[in-house]
């Protein structure tokens, strides 16, 4: 099925702009859905692009986007935290819903996802929640990067190196990632709830599957998908990854949702 990827923009509710991409069918999509970036990465990154396009191409519509700070977004990574982040999600629902439709999906790659687990207790109409190489808490990541010297800490904020490269964030972005309580979050789930992760992902370690999985309630039917051993963290390395999961979430739709 031919696509078409259109760029938008849309307000965070904070008064600033947050760019994204609509990845859709020529034809009338679907369904509608949310693609969350990973903690750095802008909408353009190899997970989002090539998951969405797969989708489009099999009639499902996907907004993948900017958040806060990041890429073609407003305002300043500086400024933003975890609860910015499941602001922004909320913000492309409220965009999708305003503009098209209310999305039935939404798909969170790396500390997106752990956003989306908190994001979907206000997007009622969401009926798949898919997670891709996702920490089970936040503060999982800040205590990895105490664990791993890759976060410095002062009273003005914090400078966190991910994969090199040195990110700061204000004095609140600790804080505040610690206080989430993303496991009741997660145990409160009433979509169904699928579990993507790489077995030997060197960024996010599989385990975290395994707990985000064991958290779920009975009603979000919770499955943990292993992708192939050569899978990386970030897709780079393989188109086949993306697909695979686009084909996975589409097999569910079409039984519950087509």
């Amino acid at each position: 099925m031919k696509r078409t990827s259109t760029k938008v923009f849309f307000d965070n509710g904070r008064g600033q702009k947050l760019a994204g991409i609509l990845d859709a069918p020529v034809e009338t999509p679907l369904f509608y859905g949310i693609f969350g970036p990973c903690f750095t990465c802008p909408k353009e990154t190899h997970a989002a692009a090539k998951t969405c396009r797969a989708l489009a191409e099999n009639g499902v519509a996907m907004l993948r986007f900017d958040v806060t700070g990041v890429g073609g977004s407003e305002g300043r990574a500086f400024d933003t935290d975890f609860t910015g982040r499941v602001q922004d999600i909320l913000a492309a629902a409220r965009y999708l819903a305003a503009e098209y439709d209310a999305p039935k999906i939404i798909i969170g790659h790396s500390i997106s996802g752990t956003a989306a687990l908190s994001a979907v207790k206000s997007l009622p109409d969401i009926r798949l929640l898919a997670t891709i190489g996702s920490p089970s808490d936040p503060a999982a990541v800040i205590e990895k990067f105490r664990r791993n010297g890759d976060i410095e800490e002062t009273a003005e904020g914090a400078t966190v190196n991910v994969l090199g490269t040195p990110h700061r964030f204000g004095k609140g972005f600790v804080e505040n990632m610690l206080s989430q309580n993303v496991a009741a979050d997660t145990a409160a789930l009433d979509c169904k709830l699928l579990v993507f992760h790489a077995p030997h992902d060197s960024i996010v370690h599989a385990g975290n599957a395994d707990v985000i999985v064991s958290r779920a309630s009975a009603a979000a039917e919770a499955e943990k998908i292993l992708l192939d051993d050569d899978a990386t963290h970030l897709f780079e390395n393989r188109n086949d990854d993306a697909v695979f999961v686009a084909e996975t979430i589409l097999q569910w739709c079409r039984l519950h949702l087509i």
